[in-house]
């Protein structure tokens, strides 16, 4: 099962995203996933109520779906996204929560389209939709069609050769 796949560490993490050690430690600083899978914070009554924006900055250990959602990032940012726009692809509790159930890959599909980053989620049973998207999609300009199967097969065989 995919959940039952190691955490890895920050280093680690670097490897199977594809990025450079101080370029991975920099996106999270940069505020990479924000809180997506996470709990709002706790906080006293009256007090201030402010949750870091960037908590994954001082996190040690990765697991599975943060892996994925990083992977996807990258490859966004690789295909011309700005770090900005990939980041507001991959914080959505959706994807996230779709990952983190998943029992095995699932071949589901992210459309992305400009000028902002606008994207769907095609699962297997909303794939007689994807066509006629495309074709909305493409009279907007260019558009990016990710196989999130492929990341999580991807991902998980990485992962595979840490045990």
């Amino acid at each position: 099962m995919l959940k039952d796949l190691p955490r890895v560490s920050s280093a680690r993490a670097a490897e199977i995203v594809d990025v450079g050690y101080e370029g991975f430690r920099s996106y999270l600083k940069r505020g990479l996933l924000g809180r997506v899978g996470m709990l709002p914070g706790f906080h006293a009554a009256g007090s201030d109520t402010h949750d870091d924006p960037a908590p994954r900055s001082g996190w040690k250990q990765f697991g599975f779906p943060d892996l994925c959602l990083m992977r996807i990032a990258k490859l966004l940012m690789d295909a011309g996204f700005t770090f900005a726009s990939a980041n507001g692809v991959v914080s959505q509790q959706k994807i996230w929560s779709r990952m983190a159930h998943d029992v095995e890959p699932v071949d589901r599909f992210l459309l992305i389209w400009p000028p902002y980053g606008d994207h769907i989620i095609f699962d297997a049973e909303d794939l007689h939709h994807l066509p006629a998207r495309i074709t909305e999609a493409k009279a907007l300009g260019v558009i990016t069609l990710l196989n999130l199967g492929d990341v999580e097969r991807y991902v998980s065989g990485k992962l595979a050769l840490t045990e």
